[in-house]
Formats: C-alpha cells, sequence, structure tokens
C-alpha cells in the first residue's frame, strides 16, 4: 500500500491563474495618469493643430493598448478623474525669439 505523492502543479498552476488579473490591475493602478490635457500649437506656418495627452507614466502606446479595457471601465467608475483640463495655447517659438 504506497502512497503516490501528489502533484502541486495544478495548485501552482491555480495559484498563478489568480494572481495574474491582481499583477494586471495592479500594474494599471500604478502607471495610470487619468487626466486629460489638450494642447493646442502653432507649427512654423502659423498652423494650429492639437493633441490629447493622457497616459501613463511608462509604457506609452503600449500601455494604452495593453490598459484599454481597464482604462475604459475606470473612465466611466471615476469619470472626475478623466475630465479634461482646460485647453492650453503653445505658441511657435520662431528662431528670433529665442
Amino acid at each position: 500500500m504506497d502512497k503516490q505523492p501528489h502533484s502541486r502543479a495544478p495548485l501552482i498552476v491555480a495559484i498563478v491563474l489568480l494572481l495574474l488579473p491582481v499583477l494586471y490591475v495592479g500594474s494599471y493602478l500604478a502607471l495610470v495618469e487619468p487626466k486629460v490635457l489638450r494642447v493646442v500649437a502653432t507649427n512654423e506656418r502659423g498652423v494650429l493643430y492639437g493633441s490629447s495627452i493622457s497616459g501613463y507614466r511608462y509604457g506609452g502606446r503600449t500601455a494604452k493598448r495593453v490598459f484599454w479595457p481597464l482604462e475604459s471601465i475606470d473612465r466611466k467608475i471615476r469619470p472626475a478623474e478623466w475630465e479634461e483640463e482646460p485647453m492650453k495655447f503653445v505658441p511657435h517659438a520662431s528662431p528670433e525669439h529665442s
């Protein structure tokens, strides 16, 4: 009557699978910067252009793609954090003014 050793692999797999969502949400919360800033500027020809800046402390576009599901949920849960700040205007600095 030998007792066969129990495999711990299912337990380890279960722990890893349970930790993945916690690590995903924790990483999102550590990296996200929810304020949206609109910037309008002119180029050397005087053409206005604008962009919205909201993002992450690290990771740039990759972080934006990876975390978009959480960001969309976050925008619904915390809309006040995602309000756009007033538009900032940055005039083009010509070389003679530098």
